[in-house]
């Protein structure tokens, strides 16, 4: 007698996904990848703003320490001799390779000649004790370079600081903090990556933030969601988006600014804008 063995009716068969199925499947996910990158990649870049902006405080506060110890003036630019300020003196070669000037490569002004000058980063590090504060985490490029720039106003670099209404008979003499008028509204460091951080300037910041989105250096001072961080004469930091940053600065012009004219003249130079002059009330 033969038996016939049945399937149990609990027992059914197996379904698998039909290409539709597994179509749809993939367009969510892509939507879902699609929506969620960016939001990844900013919270990332969200992250590195904050640890830019606390470098950013902590070089405030160095350059505060240094002015107390300092009669009350600000860093130096650079270790430059000579009438002009800008010839590099072998004495302030820096041979340490734990501190800015031994670290990062400035070139001297006026013969773009590359090397390990002490800087205004030299005058703060007693104070601030780290090179990587002088390091933006959004950096792109050579790490044989700063990413943050030291006004020239602040320096009274080569002639730049009569471009503001320094007197000139204060070449490379640091203005002292009561010729600030206006210490919480004045930038003393912003971000400006390049081997001529101690020459920086609203005319810099003028250029390269106007610079269109195909540009190589677009994000070269706005690093940071479109904008980048700076550090005010009192110490305090904060960031700028980039419409800031332009509207801060007149034009790329840097023509000598009549600080005693009302309003100053003239209209269109970088150096009487308000957010980088010192002198204006």
């Amino acid at each position: 007698m033969s038996t016939t063995i049945q399937k149990s009716s609990f027992i059914q068969e197996g379904k698998g996904f039909t290409l539709i199925e597994f179509l749809v499947v993939i367009a969510i996910i892509s939507i879902l990848a699609a929506i969620l990158f960016p939001v990844f990649a900013r919270a990332r870049e969200n992250a590195r703003r904050t640890a830019c902006l606390s470098n950013m405080k902590q070089i405030g506060l160095g350059i505060m320490q240094y002015t107390q110890d300092y009669d009350e003036h600000y860093p130096r630019a650079w270790g430059g001799i000579g009438t002009d300020g800008r010839t590099g003196n072998p004495d302030d070669i820096e041979t340490d390779t734990g501190k800015p000037g031994g670290v990062f490569t400035i070139y001297a002004a006026s013969t773009s000649t590359p090397g390990n000058y002490r800087t205004w980063m030299d005058y703060i590090y007693p104070y601030v004790k780290s090179t990587q504060l002088f390091h933006c985490p959004s950096h792109v490029g050579s790490n044989s370079y700063p990413d943050y720039g030291y006004s020239v106003a602040f320096s009274n670099y080569y002639y730049y600081g009569e471009l503001f209404g320094g007197s000139t008979g204060m070449r490379n003499i640091p203005i002292s903090m009561a010729a600030v008028t206006r210490p919480s509204e004045v930038i003393v460091v912003a971000e400006y990556p390049g081997a001529y951080s101690y020459t920086t300037s609203p005319a810099n910041m003028y250029t390269y933030a106007s610079k269109p989105p195909s540009d190589a250096n677009y994000n070269l001072v706005t690093p940071h969601l479109d904008g980048g961080t700076a550090v005010y004469a009192d110490g305090h930091a904060k960031w700028r988006a980039r419409g800031t940053i332009l509207g801060n600065v007149k034009s790329s012009s840097m023509s000598t600014c009549n600080i005693t004219a009302t309003p100053p003249t003239p209209a269109t130079s970088a150096a009487c804008s308000r957010a980088w002059n010192p002198y204006l009330d």
